[in-house]
């Protein structure tokens, strides 16, 4: 007859193997998953010279997201704020990061430097408020590389 600590008295199952099997799986599982969310929250846009992945980013307010150029060109992100007369083009050279400050979608262009390019179009979709509201004393729409391009 086998010791009750070593068996399962339903499934006939030995516990010591089974606990060492769901151990490694969780350790297998855990950091798979965290990372996928953490990609989720802080973001990243690959530009391409034919499309952005994602097109529309959702990440949550005050995390950095970062625009990479993967197209092998020169390209200027210009981020389109309430004013659509004013423009705030950043030339991407390698990555330029932003933090967006309030809630909603902020929709952003992708200007190739090279006549026949075809600009792109996305968005930054900022969802969910855990810290509360944008402190207007610091900036309250999107930070890029450190300066405020809207108050």
């Amino acid at each position: 007859m086998k010791s009750p600590r070593h068996t399962t008295r339903n499934l006939g199952l030995p516990i010591l193997p089974t606990l060492v099997v769901m151990v490694v799986a969780a350790a297998v599982l855990v950091p798979a998953l965290s990372s996928a969310s953490e990609e989720i929250i802080v973001g990243e846009v690959i530009i391409e010279a034919t499309a952005l992945r994602p097109q529309v980013l959702m990440t949550a307010p005050e995390r950095r997201v970062t625009f990479i150029n993967r197209s092998g060109r020169t390209v200027h992100v210009d981020f389109i704020t309430r004013n659509p007369d004013r423009h705030h083009a950043f030339q991407v050279a390698d990555r330029i990061w932003a933090e967006f400050h309030s809630l909603g979608r902020h929709p952003y262009e992708v200007h190739f430097n090279e006549p026949g390019m075809a600009d792109l179009h996305g968005a930054v979709e900022i969802v969910g408020d855990p810290y509360g509201g944008p402190d207007p004393r610091i900036c309250n729409l999107v930070t890029v590389m450190g300066v405020c391009i809207e108050r």
